[in-house]
């Protein structure tokens, strides 16, 4: 995933403890949740790092030169808890990651520049509704800002709205089933592909009759993340739907061979 994209209304970035340009963090975890993704996880161990929920990092073997952009998924204070970052990455066509992380493992070392990025949310965090529609892999970048978002007690209702090609393309599963718990909003996965009879995830792509279940009331703040064709297409019909500019912020994530 391309962490490079749009901040519409972001805010500036806090001042973070000065980091080297580069650091070498060893690999915790790498697990596959889906057929389509890897889950990895870093150590900071005793580094001291500092990020913003929404922010990526570039990642590659260590002494590679090969550096790629991810948005990072863990919240910083998951971070803070236990010392590990967390990426949702999507393997490439051939079933990999490509050659700057294609043998990583547990143990690995990587190289890891950042924080970078200005998808963040604003400050301070009014308690309106968050409306967080991903794409794919988009989701890591709004999994992060969700969950900070309730570690600094936002009251409002926190909605997802996540798209995946096929049923078993749904990161992080336990988590979406849990969200109205965790989050006080709903959580609507829709498949573009065709779904099991009896499923509840939703047939098709997320639609402008979808965001309009959203868009009453007090206008939610809208975070977007995934392929550029459905960010352009889905701000539009927020726009549409009388959302101003100013509520809706995006990153766009491009394949990568």
């Amino acid at each position: 995933m391309s962490a490079g994209g749009r901040g519409a209304g972001a805010r500036a970035v806090r001042p973070a403890i000065p980091v080297p340009d580069a650091l070498t963090l060893p690999v915790r975890e790498i697990s596959a949740p889906t057929p389509t993704t890897r889950r990895l996880v870093l150590d900071l161990g005793d580094v001291p790092f500092v990020y913003q929920a929404g922010q990526a990092a570039a990642l590659g073997l260590h002494g590679q030169r090969e550096r790629r952009p991810y948005s990072i998924a863990s919240a910083p204070a998951d971070t803070l808890a236990d010392g590990g970052i967390e990426f949702l990455l999507r393997v490439n066509p051939g079933g990999g990651l490509g050659r700057h992380l294609d043998a990583a493992e547990a143990g690995s070392r990587l190289d890891f520049e950042g924080p970078f990025g200005a998808f963040l949310l604003p400050d301070p965090l009014p308690d309106v509704p968050l409306l967080f529609i991903a794409g794919g892999t988009g989701l890591a970048p709004l999994r992060s800002l969700a969950r900070e978002a309730r570690a600094q007690g936002h009251r409002g209702p926190r909605h997802l709205l996540y798209s995946v090609k096929d049923e078993d393309d749904v990161a992080y599963a336990a988590e979406v089933a849990s969200w109205r718990d965790d989050h006080l909003g709903e959580a609507v996965v829709t498949v573009t592909r065709q779904v099991s009879p009896g499923t509840t995830l939703r047939r098709g792509r997320i639609d402008r009759a979808l965001l309009g279940r959203f868009a009453v009331g007090t206008l939610p703040l809208c975070f977007l993340c995934g392929p550029p064709t459905m960010v352009d297409d889905l701000t539009h019909h927020l726009s549409q739907l009388g959302v101003p500019a100013d509520h809706v912020r995006t990153e766009q994530w491009t394949p990568t061979a």
